[in-house]
């Protein structure tokens, strides 16, 4: 039994490595498609693939999380804004879109609890009423039988 626990917890531990090396890939990957199309220069790469990393954390696609990068930087750099301004502005894009995430993940496990709830209720119902509609069914059976069983000189 301790052997299966371990097992499972370093099978765990490494599901947690590979998510964790995966996100940190692909913060990588958006950067540098970033960088190489002038959306952000290379001095604001670090910073701005640790904004990538959290949206991708936090459940965004590689693909939502340059686009919200990409917007946020776009805006500073119309407003002017370089270095650690636009990395700030893309810090808090990023962190925004996390909530949210996180905020739609809530919606969604609500909604999914409620409709848990509705089909129990609807099935506890279904089953009452099948029950109720045996026991009447049982009832008249039993009422034909003894009417059968008085014919029969029972």
């Amino acid at each position: 039994m301790k052997r299966i626990i371990l097992a499972f917890g370093l099978v765990m531990g490494l599901m947690t490595f590979v998510y964790a090396q995966s996100s940190s890939e692909v913060a990588k990957q958006v950067t540098k498609e970033l960088q190489d199309s002038g959306t952000i220069a290379a001095a604001d790469a670090s910073s701005v693939s640790s904004s990538v990393k959290t949206l991708v954390d936090s459940g965004a696609s590689a693909k939502e999380a340059k686009s919200v990068v990409a917007q946020a930087a776009h805006q500073a750099k119309i407003e002017g804004l370089k270095g650690k301004e636009l990395a700030a502005r893309v810090q808090a894009a990023a962190k925004e879109r996390k909530v949210q995430l996180e905020e739609a993940k809530k919606k969604a496990k609500e909604s999914a609890q409620k409709a848990k709830e509705d089909a129990e209720k609807k099935a506890k119902k279904a089953k009452e009423k099948a029950e109720k509609e045996s026991k009447k069914v049982k009832g008249e059976l039993d009422k034909a039988s003894k009417g059968l069983n008085k014919q029969w000189g029972k």
